[in-house]
Parts: C-alpha cells; structure tokens; sequence
C-alpha cells in the first residue's frame, strides 16, 4: 500500500487524518500536523530536533506515535530465508522469485528514484535506527539509541526484548546491531500496566 493512502495521526491533538491531509514542518519535514495552531503548540518541545533536511526520505521520519526514526532509510538488497514463516526474500523485500521483476520496475518504471520507489512499496526498505520495515508507521522501537524515550511495550515496562524476539530472523533487521533494551527513560508504571494486560490479552509474548 502506497504511504500516500495511510491515516496517520496529528502529533499535538493526536486527530486521525489521511497522509495527504496533515502539514509537515516545513524546516525538518518531520513531524506532522492538522493545523498552524498544533504546529506552534509543538514547537517547544520540537525545536531541539529541527534541523533544515538534507535527504529525501527526512520527510518521512514521522511515526505515529510522535516519535520520529533517526537512522537512514535503506533499501533492501539482501536475501533471506524467514523460517518462522518459511519464506525465501529476495531484493525490496518480495519473494524471492519476484525480486527481478521488483527490480526491473524500478530501474525501468521509477528510473531509480528512491523516493518514489519509496510512496509505491515502503516495505522494500528498513530504517536503521529500529530494524524496521518502512510500511510500520507506527513508532520507532530503538530501544535506548534514540534521542528521545523508546514508546515501545517492552521499554515502558522496564523489560528487555525476549529472546523468541530479539533473537528473531527477520529481513530489515539483517546485519544491525541493534539494542534489547529496556530504556531506562521509558519506564511508567501506569504504562507498563496497560502493556502487560495489553501483551497478554492478544498472546504476544507466547
């Protein structure tokens, strides 16, 4: 799904809106608003990290969660084998006996163009700072690396990643080395609550 489709949130009032319908701030390309009025009322706490962009995808480091992903935005080039799920993934992120044709229609149909490449298939990239793939808006789960706190389950509950996670194969993350947590700047006990119920409802720490 193209990222021009998603519904992504306003980082000040937290109103859902279409991608295309939020203003990002016009120095950074970051963050992303509703309003002129959202955008002042963020500015406090948003000045530290503006910086005037400098590539392509620092429009889209916004997540969802108000975080935003520091590391580069890479394409995916490598193959590996999921076993987990027992698929075989090839260039951008498809199965491996697609990824020629991935291929081709990018240097032929986008002419190379990364971000353009990037609005069509966000999953054939990975953003370094987190391991994750480009079309998880959500947050970034740096784990402590990051300038401000992880909004991640595991760091709001003061827990480390468990091994059947941390230890998992998977595609964007390949070849980074990347943190277990937890940070220490994210713990809320009110938080970690509603984490731990939240895991448990859904099974995801079986």
């Amino acid at each position: 799904m193209s990222i021009k489709n998603e519904e992504l949130h306003c980082f000040t009032c937290r109103k859902t809106k279409a991608f295309k319908d939020l203003k990002r701030c016009g120095r950074c390309k970051g963050p992303l608003y509703c309003s002129p009025d959202c955008q002042k009322k963020d500015w406090p706490s948003h000045k530290a990290n503006c910086a005037t962009t400098s590539v392509w995808y620092d429009g889209y480091r916004a997540c969802q969660d108000g975080s935003l992903h520091e590391g580069e935005l890479e394409l995916i080039t490598w193959e590996c084998y999921e076993p987990d799920f027992g698929l075989h993934l090839g260039w951008g992120g498809c199965f491996r006996e697609e990824s020629e044709d991935l291929k081709r229609k990018f240097e032929k149909q986008f002419n190379g163009d990364l971000k353009k490449f990037f609005n069509y298939r966000p999953n054939a990239f990975r953003w370094r700072c987190c391991g994750m793939s480009g079309d998880q808006q959500y947050g970034c789960d740096h784990h402590g690396a990051g300038k401000k706190p992880c909004t991640c389950d595991f760091c709001r509950m003061g827990k480390p990643l468990t091994d059947s996670i941390y230890r998992k194969v998977n595609q964007a993350r390949m070849g980074l080395n990347l943190r277990r947590g937890p940070d220490p700047r994210s713990y809320n006990a009110s938080l970690a609550v509603m984490s731990e119920i939240g895991r448990s409802m859904l099974g995801l720490d079986d």
